[in-house]
């Protein structure tokens, strides 16, 4: 390529001399290639490069001078030049582990710049950059580093050299990397017992072949020097593997052993430490030293280990006749002496011991006898305690000390005097028994006197020190005895209970304690007069269980509790009504009849309302504390020609029933709007969805059919006695739901059953037949409840999913599912659903004449009347109602039909709420 560089001088006075300087120096035109021409008396000068080379790179100056001064002016010429080598790859042979360098280095204008990759394919076609990193980085001079090569590293590498000029320059080489043999473990522990066949390996890797050296101690084996030993070498996939095998190891096998792999590129070696283990000797020399009656100091001497510390030793002893008296004591491994403390005095024992180390423990050593001296007791009874039983007898209870074991005893003496007098002790013996508390009950006694009461122990030796006195007073009187409730009887909000018992002249009754609570709540006591034989509790929630039972006492004490009986005021949850009774629709209003809802036998407290429109799943909720005296809840600002649903909760003293409606407003020109399209894809979303509906539905076939497999075995179990509360004398708290038999166990709070309705869809509680008739065994305990039997629950199960339509009035077809049912009075948020609703069918209405029923199901509809009046029951009455129970067969058959007239709400299946959902 021509270059030319013209200097022009534009002012100054002749002559002028130019002259052309590279880099400092005078320009040689013959070395550059170069011409240099002159025009206009020097102020006009050429420099002519015909072709530029790398040579041609420098700084060039023109220096024009006269008479008077020099000027000057440099300017710089580069010259790009492609990539050339100066250090080209070549391919190299590494070994693992060592550092290699593969060189690579290049010239040029700009400087090139040096790109390293690695193929990533066989045959290497596809090659992927190297990124500098602690295993491999590219250095300055361009070179590849390797600080430490792996086998891994081995392929092919290529080099690049560019600087933007030319084509740049590119090498591929190849790294092939050797492997000097190499152990993953430098050093590691074998142990092994003593008799047992010993194999010892190390694995390596490298290039093969590769041969192995074992040591002992330093020493090469030789196999043909020591029968025992066996050395087998085996090729694996990625390495080769040596065995040292040693039949039967003895314990001068215990030695360090030194594997050596070689190949042609090095050596490694791995420390493997045998030790011949075993379980130690038994302790010798056990003997006896320092008897006294409780202690005994033992001694032995330290065994061989086994070639492992011992780590402990065990005592043990017995007694002559074998039994083991005390025992394991262990001691640490590094001590040989023992004081056994809390000995029997005058008593043989036989001594042992064995050690243990990491591989296990030794046999025991040869027993030592000994036997300890005898002494009297030396300390006294300790708690002694008099407690009064009645007018005439002082249960007198002492636990034996802790120093003084039981057969140390002989017996004890239990003195008892008037507290007070100057007159000796009268001491009664008292023959020892097994355990620590000891008792004795003094009677013949004076009534309400005081006495004092010591006691001391006693054996062969004599007696030991008394106890302090404690004093007790004998009762003026007995505690009355256990009251029986007979019967009682239940309206809405009261309870009448009647019970028996007979005061005696030496347990005269001043009165009762009527005990009555809630479920989960606490007891509430009520004081009566000791005539009394009747009463009655007031105020009570209504549909609600209560717990109840009743104490006698007199100015002694209180006696022991009756047995606890559950009673159930009569009422139920709301029921939810009919849509047409509840809704009033129009175009943008609903009017909602409060006074349509049936109260269950329970005055309804509070009302909670939400409404959302068809597609939403968000709740508008217009109030959660309507009061049933508004009478009447308008709703506005809906959408004329919408779907709209309706979830109201209605909630009394027995529980709460949710109810869901689904209504249309009308149309601007008053007429019902179409269905919602939505629903008209129920069935084709169902089936488009079978993988997941037919799993579904399965489980829950079996679930329903394992549930009454359950109910059908629970119903046939007879009610157990029920509990009688505590009161510190041997007597229970109320049995608890979870430890009831399943025919007595009930509760409005859990699961209703289901059945069809009238009114569209609601829920209600299951029903049983709990108390149609008694068992002979609740007649026992439970006094004049009934005479006939009882025990037999009726749950009713879980409706089979159904599809029904709407009558008229384009409403759309709803799916019928099982209810959600949950406690409080929480509102909840779901996807829209339909549940049966439960009429009111089949139940007998009661007597007008005679609200209190036995059997206190609270089940009735109607509201309940708490006048006195109604409490009263002549015998006639009684006997009629019991004359009017059905049979058995005929209470199953009515049952069926809900006719049957003793029945009761199940409480096993039911729960405080109940959801519906009514169209």
């Amino acid at each position: 390529m021509l270059t030319a560089v013209t200097c022009i001088v534009d002012s100054g006075d002749g002559p002028l001399t130019t002259r052309w300087l590279k880099d400092g120096q005078i320009l040689m035109e013959e070395e550059l290639d170069a011409t240099v021409m002159y025009a206009q008396e020097g102020r006009v000068s050429t420099l002519t490069i015909k072709e530029l080379a790398y040579k041609h790179n420098g700084n060039y100056t023109c220096v024009t001078t006269n008479d008077v001064a020099t000027g000057s002016y440099s300017a710089v010429l580069t010259v790009k030049v492609p990539p050339r080598w100066v250090l080209e790859p070549s391919d190299i042979i590494a070994v693992s582990g060592r550092p290699a360098k593969i060189s690579c280095q290049a010239d040029g204008v700009p400087h090139p710049h040096i790109r390293w990759k690695k193929a990533t394919g066989h045959p290497p076609e596809q090659f992927k950059t190297i990124v500098s990193s602690s295993h491999v980085h590219i250095l300055v001079n361009g070179s590849l580093n390797f600080p430490s090569i792996e086998p891994s590293d081995e392929g092919y590498y290529l080099c690049e050299a560019n600087n933007g000029v030319g084509m740049g320059l590119s090498t591929v080489v190849k790294l092939t990397v050797h492997s000097a043999p190499q152990f993953h473990f430098k050093f590691k522990v074998i142990g092994t017992r003593r008799g047992e066949r010993t194999l010892i390996e190390c694995s390596s890797y490298g290039n093969r072949p590769m041969s192995f050296i074992w040591r002992k101690q330093g020493v090469v084996i030789e196999p043909s020097s020591e029968p025992r030993y066996r050395l087998v070498n085996e090729e694996l996939v990625d390495g080769d593997r040596t065995k040292l095998i040693i039949e039967k190891a003895e314990r001068k096998d215990s030695a360090l052993f030194t594997c050596t792999a070689i190949n042609d590129y090095g050596e490694d070696s791995m420390n493997i430490q045998l030790t011949v283990q075993d379980i130690p000797d038994a302790p010798q020399n056990l003997e006896v030293h320092d008897i006294s009656s409780r202690n005994v100091r033992l001694t032995w001497n330290k065994p061989f280990d086994g070639n492992s510390p011992i780590l402990q030793y065990t005592v043990m002893w017995r007694q002559i006749n074998g039994d083991i008296a005390g025992g394991p004591i262990t001691v640490p491994g590094s001590e040989t002496t023992l004081t056994v403390r809390g000995l029997r005095p005058k008593t043989r024992y036989f001594f042992r011991v064995k050690c243990q180390n990491s591989l296990g423990e030794s046999q025991f050593g040869a027993e030592v006898a000994a036997t300890t001296l005898e002494e009297p007791p030396r300390h006294a009874p300790e708690e002694v305690r008099a407690i009064t039983l009645s007018s005439r007898a002082i249960n007198v209870t002492w636990k034996v000390p802790v120093e003084d074991s039981d057969d140390s005893i002989e017996g004890y003496y239990v003195g008892y005097k008037l507290y007070g007098s100057p007159d000796t002790f009268t001491f009664k013996p008292v023959e020892s028994i097994k355990g620590r508390t000891q008792y004795f009950i003094v009677s013949n006694l004076n009534r309400f006197t005081e006495y004092s009461v010591v006691v001391q122990a006693f054996n062969a030796r004599g007696a030991g020190p008394p106890s302090e006195e404690v004093m007790a007073r004998t009762l003026e009187f007995d505690p009355p005895g256990i009251p029986v409730i007979k019967t009682y009887y239940a309206t809405s909000t009261a309870i009448k209970l009647s019970w028996e018992l007979s005061a005696l002249p030496s347990a005269p009754i001043s009165g009762y304690i009527l005990h009555h609570r809630l479920e989960d709540h606490h007891w509430q006591e009520t004081h009566l007069n000791g005539d009394q034989n009747v009463y009655t509790l007031r105020d009570l929630q209504c549909g609600s269980t209560y717990y109840i039972y009743l104490v006698a006492f007199n100015s002694v004490s209180q006696g022991n509790s009756s047995e606890v009986i559950s009673a159930k005021t009569n009422g139920n949850a709301p029921i939810a009504p009919d849509k047409r009774m509840l809704l009033s629709v129009n175009k943008t209003t609903v009017t909602v009849n409060l006074n349509s809802w049936h109260n269950g036998g329970c005055p309804i407290t509070f009302f909670v309302i939400q409404y959302k429109s068809a597609g939403h799943h968000e709740w508008t909720l217009v109030s959660n504390n309507i009061i049933p005296e508004q009478q009447t809840i308008t709703i506005t600002d809906l959408t004329p020609g919408a779907w709209y649903s309706l979830l109201m909760t209605a909630r009394n003293d027995a529980g709460s029933t949710d109810a869901e409606y689904v209504f249309a407003t009308l149309t601007l020109t008053g007429e019902y709007p179409p269905r919602p399209s939505e629903v008209s894809d129920v069935n084709g979303s169902f089936y488009r969805h079978l993988t997941i509906t037919v799993p579904v539905v399965s489980s829950a076939i079996v679930l329903v059919a394992v549930l009454c497999v359950v109910c059908v075995i629970t119903r046939r179990r007879t009610s157990g006695r029920s509990p009688r509360a505590p009161d510190g004398n041997d007597n229970r708290e109320p049995v608890k739901p979870d430890s009831m038999p399943l025919s007595v166990t009930y509760d409005s709070s859990q699961e209703p059953a289901y059945y069809p309705s009238p009114y569209a869809t609601s829920s209600a509680p299951g029903f049983s037949r709990e108390h149609c008739v008694q068992s002979s065994h609740q007649q026992q305990n439970m006094g004049t409840f009934g005479s006939g039997r009882c025990g037999y629950a009726y749950d009713i199960p879980y409706p089979q999913r159904r599809e029904e339509k709407f009558d008229g009035n384009y409403e759309s077809s709803i799916v019928y599912l099982p209810a959600y049912h949950r406690t409080g009075s929480q509102l909840r948020n779901h996807q829209e659903q339909a549940i049966y609703e439960i009429p009111d069918l089949g139940r007998r209405k009661p007597d007008s004449s005679i609200s209190w029923r036995e059997t206190g199901d609270g089940n009735s509809s109607i509201d309940s009347d708490d006048n006195e009046d109604d409490l009263i029951l002549s015998s006639k009455d009684r006997m009629h109602r019991e004359e009017a129970r059905e049979s058995e067969t005929e209470c199953d058959r009515l049952w069926k039909n809900f006719e049957c007239s003793q029945y009761e709400e199940s409480k096993r299946w039911s729960t405080d709420r109940e959801r519906v959902i009514l169209t």
